[in-house]
Protein backbone atom coordinates (compact mmCIF):
# COMPACT_ATOMS: atom_id res chain seq x y z
CA UNK A 1 0.00 0.00 0.00
CA UNK A 2 3.09 2.74 1.02
CA UNK A 3 4.55 1.78 -2.57
CA UNK A 4 1.19 2.39 -4.36
CA UNK A 5 0.80 5.98 -2.43
CA UNK A 6 4.30 6.51 -3.29
CA UNK A 7 4.02 6.06 -6.66
CA UNK A 8 0.95 7.50 -7.12
CA UNK A 9 2.64 11.21 -5.32
CA UNK A 10 5.42 11.15 -7.36
CA UNK A 11 2.99 10.71 -10.58
CA UNK A 12 1.39 13.66 -9.35
CA UNK A 13 4.39 15.50 -9.31
CA UNK A 14 5.97 14.93 -12.44
CA UNK A 15 2.28 15.72 -13.97
CA UNK A 16 2.17 18.87 -12.37
CA UNK A 17 6.01 19.75 -13.04
CA UNK A 18 5.77 18.99 -16.85
CA UNK A 19 2.28 20.85 -17.19
CA UNK A 20 3.72 24.07 -15.15
CA UNK A 21 6.69 24.33 -18.14
CA UNK A 22 5.24 24.35 -21.40
CA UNK A 23 2.25 26.46 -22.71
CA UNK A 24 -1.59 25.71 -20.91
CA UNK A 25 -4.58 24.45 -23.18
CA UNK A 26 -5.43 27.48 -25.13
CA UNK A 27 -2.37 28.65 -26.06
CA UNK A 28 -0.87 31.18 -22.87
CA UNK A 29 2.35 31.29 -21.81
CA UNK A 30 4.58 32.02 -18.70
CA UNK A 31 6.66 34.71 -17.41
CA UNK A 32 9.24 34.14 -14.97
CA UNK A 33 12.31 36.65 -14.05
CA UNK A 34 14.31 38.45 -11.31
CA UNK A 35 13.95 42.14 -10.65
CA UNK A 36 16.53 44.28 -8.85
CA UNK A 37 16.02 47.61 -7.89
CA UNK A 38 19.76 49.76 -7.05
CA UNK A 39 22.13 46.46 -7.55
CA UNK A 40 19.29 44.66 -4.70
CA UNK A 41 16.79 41.79 -4.93
CA UNK A 42 13.24 43.86 -5.19
CA UNK A 43 11.89 42.93 -1.83
CA UNK A 44 7.96 43.12 -2.91
CA UNK A 45 6.25 44.69 -5.55
CA UNK A 46 4.33 43.87 -9.17
CA UNK A 47 4.94 43.21 -12.16
CA UNK A 48 2.81 43.59 -15.41
CA UNK A 49 3.02 42.50 -19.03
CA UNK A 50 0.83 44.76 -21.10
CA UNK A 51 0.92 43.69 -24.92
CA UNK A 52 1.69 46.65 -27.65
CA UNK A 53 -1.51 46.39 -29.49
CA UNK A 54 -3.73 46.58 -25.68
CA UNK A 55 -5.33 43.29 -26.28
CA UNK A 56 -4.00 41.58 -23.18
CA UNK A 57 -2.33 42.08 -20.18
CA UNK A 58 -1.22 39.80 -17.16
CA UNK A 59 0.95 40.39 -13.75
CA UNK A 60 2.54 38.83 -11.13
CA UNK A 61 3.48 39.47 -7.98
CA UNK A 62 6.82 40.21 -7.33
CA UNK A 63 8.44 38.24 -3.59
CA UNK A 64 12.27 38.67 -3.00
CA UNK A 65 13.18 39.48 -6.60
CA UNK A 66 11.66 36.91 -7.70
CA UNK A 67 8.40 36.83 -9.83
CA UNK A 68 6.54 33.87 -11.63
CA UNK A 69 3.48 34.15 -14.15
CA UNK A 70 2.01 30.49 -14.78
CA UNK A 71 1.36 29.67 -17.91
CA UNK A 72 -2.71 29.17 -16.85
CA UNK A 73 -2.57 33.10 -15.44
CA UNK A 74 -0.30 33.47 -18.64
CA UNK A 75 -0.72 35.64 -22.08
CA UNK A 76 -0.86 34.56 -25.85
CA UNK A 77 3.15 35.47 -27.20
CA UNK A 78 3.59 38.48 -28.55
CA UNK A 79 5.45 42.06 -28.09
CA UNK A 80 4.35 43.14 -24.45
CA UNK A 81 5.83 46.44 -22.92
CA UNK A 82 6.74 45.29 -19.27
CA UNK A 83 6.10 48.07 -16.07
CA UNK A 84 7.13 47.32 -12.55
CA UNK A 85 5.52 48.85 -9.70
CA UNK A 86 6.98 48.78 -5.89
CA UNK A 87 5.54 50.91 -3.05
CA UNK A 88 7.42 52.54 0.13
CA UNK A 89 7.02 50.64 3.09
CA UNK A 90 5.94 53.46 5.50
CA UNK A 91 2.75 52.45 6.18
CA UNK A 92 2.31 54.72 9.53
CA UNK A 93 -1.53 55.81 10.27
CA UNK A 94 -2.44 58.49 12.62
CA UNK A 95 -4.46 57.40 15.48
CA UNK A 96 -8.07 58.36 14.71
CA UNK A 97 -9.53 61.63 15.86
CA UNK A 98 -12.37 60.90 18.41
CA UNK A 99 -15.99 60.62 15.92
CA UNK A 100 -14.57 59.60 12.84
CA UNK A 101 -14.85 56.48 10.74
CA UNK A 102 -12.39 53.65 11.29
CA UNK A 103 -10.81 53.29 8.17
CA UNK A 104 -11.48 56.56 6.74
CA UNK A 105 -9.16 56.31 3.51
CA UNK A 106 -7.82 60.60 4.47
CA UNK A 107 -5.88 58.71 7.67
CA UNK A 108 -3.73 56.50 5.98
CA UNK A 109 -0.33 57.78 4.98
CA UNK A 110 0.30 58.25 1.43
CA UNK A 111 2.54 55.28 -0.02
CA UNK A 112 5.65 56.45 -2.48
CA UNK A 113 6.10 54.38 -5.57
CA UNK A 114 9.82 53.54 -5.46
CA UNK A 115 10.16 52.74 -9.36
CA UNK A 116 10.67 55.67 -11.61
CA UNK A 117 8.42 56.42 -14.38
CA UNK A 118 10.18 55.12 -17.03
CA UNK A 119 10.07 51.38 -15.81
CA UNK A 120 6.48 52.38 -14.37
CA UNK A 121 3.98 54.37 -15.38
CA UNK A 122 5.54 55.28 -18.88
CA UNK A 123 7.06 52.47 -19.14
CA UNK A 124 10.27 51.76 -21.76
CA UNK A 125 11.08 48.40 -21.33
CA UNK A 126 9.53 45.32 -23.41
CA UNK A 127 9.86 41.91 -24.19
CA UNK A 128 9.18 39.69 -26.75
CA UNK A 129 7.34 36.55 -25.77
CA UNK A 130 7.41 33.43 -27.14
CA UNK A 131 5.13 30.06 -27.65
CA UNK A 132 8.84 28.31 -27.72
CA UNK A 133 9.77 29.01 -23.76
CA UNK A 134 11.34 29.55 -21.51
CA UNK A 135 10.27 33.12 -21.41
CA UNK A 136 12.55 34.64 -18.52
CA UNK A 137 12.57 38.32 -18.77
CA UNK A 138 14.88 39.92 -16.01
CA UNK A 139 14.30 43.71 -14.85
CA UNK A 140 17.43 45.61 -13.38
CA UNK A 141 16.51 49.09 -12.19
CA UNK A 142 18.78 51.75 -10.97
Amino acid sequence: MRLFAVTVFMAAVVTLTVSGCGPAADGRVGVSGNVTHRGEPLPSGNIQFVAVDGSQMAGAAIVNGSYALAPEQGVFPGEFTVRVSAASEDTAVPVPVEGEAPGDPSLFAPRQELIPDEYNARSTLSTQITSDGPNTYDVEIP
